[in-house]
């Protein structure tokens, strides 16, 4: 069975998707991993891998990232078994996703990790054979969700490059990847879900229940740990109410600065354009001194008082990284 990563810009509907796909009998999706890139950027510290002590020190970083954590996985890290270089990596990276699979009696895995729309080559590298389902909506939607999280942007001028940067390289991943990366939109997938799931696990070769789509039914532990204000959406099942908010929501010229800068990538899926007004006379510097603040704090507030800064050296580096 072929691994599969969900991806696509944050509060696109992916944490939906994987509650759809975790009911099937056939694969269990944890909460997002964020590993695979982070170790991708200290991969060179572990060498070859074609000592024990080498894949040890990888096996044990992996099973001890923050993330993993959360998953509350038993037993132990993977010993080397005699492999190194590539199989040695992927060994150690894939570890606690077949232990997590195991723990739920599911014989596959499955990942959902938004932020891994910017390394799919990167997923590839390490699983050659994975399967990629890549989430689109209405960046304006989308926009309107990530301003209402700790996570997201500060303001509509950050979010729509935001959005717009997961779609292009979405798009850009398509063209290289093929049949082996499936893009759907979120408005099919809330507007006909018993038509659209359904594709989704024929994509990925896993099995389709009706069943699935009672999302409302899955279990609450199944969302991380202080994010679960974050979903409350979802436990009243899938629906299209959150569909077209921007048009009740937004302001005409927010509309317009969004489509002034993302409004190529709206057409190019299928969204209609054209119903702003003047975008907003504001200097892009005042916009990211704004953003900047405003993360800033809840980059604080959030990983280094709440989470009590165990995610901090691995956040920093992602920041650098780009």
């Amino acid at each position: 069975m072929r691994p599969f990563f969900i991806v696509g810009c944050d509060r696109s509907g992916t944490t939906m998707l994987r509650l759809i796909l975790d009911r099937s009998d056939d694969v269990a999706i944890p909460t997002e991993s964020m590993f695979i890139a982070d170790m991708a950027a200290i991969r060179s510290r572990f060498g070859d891998l074609a000592g024990d002590e080498q894949f040890d020190r990888l096996a044990e970083t992996v099973w001890r990232h923050p993330k993993v954590r959360e998953w509350r996985l038993e037993g132990a890290p993977p010993r080397r078994a005699g492999r190194s270089g590539g199989a040695a990596y992927r060994a150690a990276l894939e570890a606690p996703y077949l232990a997590y699979a195991a723990q739920h009696g599911k014989p596959g895995w499955g990942d959902k990790t938004p932020y891994y729309i910017g390394h799919i080559d990167e997923l590839r590298r390490v699983f050659p054979e994975a399967r990629i389902v890549n989430l689109v909506r209405d960046g304006r939607d989308v926009a309107l969700s990530l301003l209402r999280v700790p996570f997201g942007p500060a303001n509509v001028w950050a979010a729509a490059y935001q959005w717009r940067d997961a779609v292009d390289a979405g798009e850009r991943a398509a063209e290289r990847l093929g049949h082996d990366l499936l893009t759907v939109r979120y408005e099919d997938l809330v507007a006909a879900p018993e038509t659209a799931v359904p594709a989704v696990c024929e994509f990925l070769e896993i099995g389709y229940r009706p069943e699935m789509l009672a999302v409302e039914e899955s279990p609450p532990e199944l969302i991380a740990a202080g994010q679960e204000a974050w979903f409350r959406e979802l436990y009243g099942g899938i629906s299209a109410n959150s569909v077209g908010k921007w048009r009740r929501q937004m302001s005409r010229s927010d509309i317009a600065l969004f489509e002034s800068i993302a409004g190529e990538e709206l057409e190019r899926h299928g969204y209609q354009t054209g119903l702003g007004s003047t975008p907003p006379h504001v200097p892009a510097a005042a916009y990211l001194a704004h953003n900047w603040s405003v993360k800033l704090w809840h980059f604080t507030v959030l990983h280094v008082w709440r989470e009590r800064g165990r995610e901090v050296p691995y956040l920093v580096r992602r920041r650098l990284g780009r």
